[in-house]
């Protein structure tokens, strides 16, 4: 008869030991959110002046960071909005209309 080997099975990590579970993948979501109105600007001014009347406190830098984070996010909508694209720029098309033979204003054909 022959013996048999029993051999324990290899393993990486020793037994007992626990392994963290990966988080799952979560889809990327995009929020585009509008540009603050100016309105909206305005009247946070307003309450920022009025909360800082009585002096410097927490409530008045408070309301100072909100008009901070609305004027920036306009500044933010206004440049987005702008082409970065000098072909499409205005003021280059306008140019170009008026002195097309101009070596920027030149198309050529391929």
């Amino acid at each position: 008869m022959q013996s048999l080997t029993v051999r324990p099975a290899v393993c990486a990590r020793p037994m007992g030991a626990r392994v963290a579970a990966r988080p799952a993948a979560r889809p990327s979501r995009v929020v585009m959110m509008s540009a603050p109105k100016k309105e909206a600007i305005e009247a946070a001014i307003k309450e920022a002046e009025e909360s800082c009347a009585g002096g410097a406190s927490g409530e008045c830098a408070a309301a100072w960071d909100t008009v901070e984070e609305l004027s920036a996010a306009a500044a933010h909508a206004k440049a987005a909005s702008s082409s970065t694209d000098p072909l499409e720029d205005k003021r280059v098309n306008e140019y170009c209309e008026e002195n097309p033979a101009e070596p920027e204003c030149r198309v050529y054909d391929e």
